[in-house]
């Protein structure tokens, strides 16, 4: 097992203590967390000792010293986010990603941004001013909705319309946008508002790429119309097909299944932080539809936590507020429906969480390479064939690093799918996607 963004290896504590602090310190900071092994060399091989006696005295010692550290040496207190234990090779120090970011360890004389690191792939690097600004502003991000807001007065018509469609009462102390009559208003109520200042960006792509638009449009207002807009904007574009099921009944099947669309988009709206300038951004591509959202999952979430069904309520008050007017169902379940919806498909969704954004991919069900059971190079001839490129035997082989034999293989069995053509003869034969 090699180095990576949540593995790290050292041979032993260093003599600069603070040089192994501050890769605990990054693993604190970063999405996952991760483990540091002392004892393994940077190949994660075991280092020798002189016996066995010696080397469990020696790791006894490393789980000692860093047990205090855990006790005093960092802050915020990481008490509940480190363990450290003694296995048959090293010492072990597994750390999780913690909530109160930005963590750093304790020295004389640190300033307020030193001492604070994060993951730079397998390493660690100085966090920047920037970088350390958004840790602190993600940290209020779970009750940014609760803040208040400079506006006295806010227009509510497209929330209201939908309350009195629902034969609802709107109520804004209710919904908790203030406390009373003279209370001001916060984030949520600004959010749902017809004031509200963010947007969502749509676009269309022709191909595989961001090389062509199709369409592009903004939707901005309610975030409750924001949600119908994007929705119907998916929907005009969500083809149907039309086939004869097993039962010889005539089914209509679309590219991208409608539950999964809108939880995807929901999600997107609503667990947002909105503590970022960042946009809500949904694009679709000839092979699949991306949705992404501005910030990281909410308290320390992975993605396999909330494929297994954990959930934690970023925006608390936006969510009662498009729960009372029918947007959310059986909350905590969209990323588990989303994959319902795929669970007989080949291509299934995928889901990505950067510092950042949280970004899911739904493919599209239409698309012939994603029902087709095709090889990885077959997949990687078909997209650097994209956009009508034509390219020889030689310039596909070289280009993905392929061998000749496995490169002419894989060409023929997409031409006998269909999926591409030749144009030329003998040595200038050149090879395109249909």
């Amino acid at each position: 097992m090699l180095e990576s963004e949540n593995i790290e290896y050292k041979a032993k504590i260093p003599d600069n203590p603070d040089n192994l602090k501050g890769e605990i310190v990054s693993f604190l900071n970063s999405i996952s967390g991760g483990k540091i092994y002392i004892g393994l060399d940077d190949d994660g091989k075991p280092v020798d000792f002189e016996n066995e006696e010696i080397k469990l005295e020696t790791f006894k010692e490393w789980e000692q010293r860093i047990s205090n550290w855990i006790t005093d040496a960092f802050e915020p207190q990481v008490r509940d986010l480190m363990n450290v234990s003694i296995e048959n090779k090293a010492t072990v120090i597994d750390i999780r990603s913690g909530n109160d970011k930005p963590y750093r360890y304790k020295s004389r004389k640190a300033g307020p941004f030193d001492n604070i690191y994060i993951r730079s792939g397998s390493t660690k690097r100085k966090a920047s001013k920037d970088e350390i600004t958004r840790m602190l502003k993600r940290k209020n991000a779970d009750t940014f909705d609760r803040g208040k807001v400079a506006y006295e007065n806010l227009s509510f018509h497209y929330a209201k319309n939908t309350f009195e469609k629902l034969e609802r009462d709107f109520d804004e102390i209710s919904l908790g946008f203030k406390r009373n009559d003279k209370d001001s208003y916060n984030y949520a109520a600004l959010i749902l508002s017809d004031d509200n200042p963010n947007i969502a960006k749509f676009a269309v792509y022709n191909g595989l790429d961001v090389l062509e638009f199709k369409d592009k449009k903004e939707f901005e207002g309610s975030v409750a119309k924001q949600i119908d807009q994007t929705l119907e904007a998916i929907s005009i574009r969500n083809s149907k097909k039309a086939i004869i099921n097993a039962n010889g009944q005539r089914e209509e099947l679309l590219s991208y299944p409608e539950e999964a669309i809108r939880e995807g988009v929901v999600n997107a709206f609503v667990h947002r932080d909105y503590t970022l300038s960042s946009d809500v951004k949904i694009e679709i591509y000839d092979d699949r539809l991306t949705i992404t959202s501005p910030g990281s999952l909410p308290d320390g979430l992975t993605i396999k936590d909330i494929r297994k069904g954990a959930n934690a309520k970023r925006n608390p008050i936006l969510i009662k507020a498009l729960d009372k007017m029918n947007y959310i169902e059986n909350y905590g379940t969209g990323i588990r429906r989303i994959l319902s919806k795929y669970k007989d498909f080949s291509m299934q969704p995928e889901f990505e969480a950067t510092d950042n954004q949280f970004i899911i991919t739904l493919y599209n069900k239409d698309y012939v390479v994603n029902y087709l059971e095709l090889s990885d190079s077959q997949k990687n001839i078909l997209k650097y064939l994209s956009d009508g490129k034509e390219a020889s035997r030689q310039e596909i082989q070289d280009a993905l690093g392929l061998k000749k034999s496995h490169t002419s293989e894989m060409l023929s069995k997409l031409k006998k799918e269909n999926l591409i053509t030749s144009v030329g003869s003998g040595k200038g034969v050149k090879y395109i996607s249909k």
